[in-house]
């Protein structure tokens, strides 16, 4: 029987992806109570044979079972893929990750330990989410060596509830809360909206730092810009599809969908014309050449919060 079915949605990103399935593999939950299921959301790279070549590879040691899916039609968006993964999932529960988060090795176990009541040995009566860590890093050589950076776990309390990098719940508490939201075509926002339904199921959560992963981010580059503009104006897209559904004080706050912010973005807007687009992202290139890369950095979060303010102004003015 197995016991959690581990879903991890991809779009390329075949080298990282297969380091994370072999962080998958070397767990020290037993190899037959868990699966893997990675979903394809219309990749360009060959992800499917890349997945089977893998597997050839480990057929000379135990590993759980992996199964590969495709969306189709492609490019459907991170919520859909999630649901064809948990709808073909085996397990009672359900461990969503991002396809590059490096696992520790005892994260599964310690996810289902969150699962466990200690005292019966069997499964709880009373279902919640575990929400395990994840910590950043732009190297590999530095896994196992670094405990610190974005902990991957929400309060309560908290306007953002629920995060799909490295959580788990059970199939059955999934399938009532309606699954992920499929009007969400573009990260983000659509595993918060997600969290505050279960959260009015009265699921509760609980952080566990053991359940652990590395995120593996890679250093910002000048020539990146174009991608952060595209994924910060969908983004805000996504927060008004958000807050269309859910019109409430704490969703209108979280998603930064009110007149503070716009104006703010005006503000920016006159800065930028002022100033000039070719002379700032000229000052940006210096910065790069030069390495100084925490005002890079800083500059690029400055850009892609004004993208962000951008996408919401466009998805206001559309029905």
């Amino acid at each position: 029987m197995i016991d959690i079915s581990v879903v991890i949605p991809t779009y390329n990103r075949k080298d990282i992806l297969l380091r994370t399935l072999k962080s998958l593999i070397d767990q020290t939950y037993p190899k037959d109570k868990y699966e893997l299921i990675v979903v394809d959301d219309g990749s360009t790279e060959n992800i499917k044979e890349a997945i089977e070549g893998f597997v050839r590879a480990g057929r000379d040691r135990p590993q759980p079972d992996i199964s590969y899916l495709r969306q189709d039609p492609s490019k459907k968006g991170p919520a859909a893929a999630n649901n064809l993964g948990i709808k073909s999932a085996n397990g009672k529960y359900i461990l969503l990750m991002n396809n590059d988060v490096i696992a520790d090795s005892r994260l599964i176990e310690e996810h289902m330990k969150g699962h466990i009541d200690p005292c019966t040995g069997g499964f709880k009566t009373r279902p919640n989410i575990v929400q395990g860590r994840v910590i950043n890093t732009s190297s590999m050589e530095d896994l196992g060596k670094k405990h610190k950076g974005y902990t991957g776990g929400y309060s309560d309390f908290s306007f953002g509830y629920f995060t799909t990098w490295n959580c788990s719940l059970s199939k059955e508490i999934l399938l009532k809360a309606g699954l992920f939201d499929e009007d969400f075509r573009n990260l983000c926002w659509e595993d918060v909206e997600l969290g505050l339904r279960l959260r009015k199921l009265g699921i509760k959560q609980v952080n566990n730092k053991n359940a652990f992963g590395y995120h593996f981010r890679h250093e910002f580059f000048i020539k990146d810009i174009g991608w952060v503009k595209d994924k910060s104006i969908k983004m805000g897209g996504n927060a008004v599809i958000y807050y269309r559904k859910h019109p409430c004080l704490e969703v209108k706050i979280s998603t930064e969908n009110f007149w503070l912010p716009m104006m703010m973005h005006s503000i920016f807007s006159s800065i930028i014309r002022l100033v000039g687009k070719d002379r700032i992202l000229a000052f940006m290139g210096r910065s790069e050449k030069d390495g100084r890369h925490k005002l890079l950095a800083f500059m690029v979060g400055m850009a892609g919060k004004y993208w962000f303010w951008t996408g919401i102004k466009q998805a206001r003015k559309t029905k």
